[in-house]
């Protein structure tokens, strides 16, 4: 399902479920493609929203604790001041995302992608990456409580 724009909070249920048939292979089951989509303050707890296609996204101020975005992409999105506690971003693209002011305490970060991204001010408290794990020139996760596993 391709969304733009504001989003109804029914039409974002209808395709996060229509997502999660196409992650078990059923027949009438699409990738989410919510490229550009505005869900500003959504709440998104515990979604399963991986491989899809989220770039630009507008994700501002949403909570987002225990989402998966494995493998995802989200480069361009929009995470300003979101709570994303134990989310998933494995192996997500994050290019030039903006996760200012972001919550990401015991977030899974293993080779996502996070070139160019605004990480000022977040916080990555027992947070784990490993060496895939791409970050923004001079960034140190260390320094922001993450943990090199």
């Amino acid at each position: 399902m391709t969304i733009s724009n504001r989003v109804d909070y029914g039409d974002l249920l209808k395709a996060v479920e229509r997502h999660q048939g196409y992650l078990r292979g059923e027949v009438g089951g699409e990738r989410a493609v919510l490229v550009g989509a505005n869900l500003y303050s959504a709440s998104l707890i515990g979604v399963n929203l991986s491989g899809a296609d989220l770039r630009e996204v507008n994700l501002k101020r949403s909570l987002l604790c225990d989402a998966n975005f494995e493998g995802a992409d989200l480069s361009g999105a929009f995470f300003k001041h979101s709570v994303m506690e134990r989310v998933n971003f494995r192996n997500a693209n994050l290019k030039g995302a903006s996760l200012k002011g972001v919550n990401m305490t015991g977030a899974h970060l293993e080779g996502a992608n996070f070139e160019d991204a605004d990480l000022d001010d977040v916080c990555l408290s027992g947070a784990v990456y490993d060496s895939a794990t791409h970050w923004p020139a001079g960034f140190d996760p260390l320094q922001k409580g993450a943990i090199q596993h």
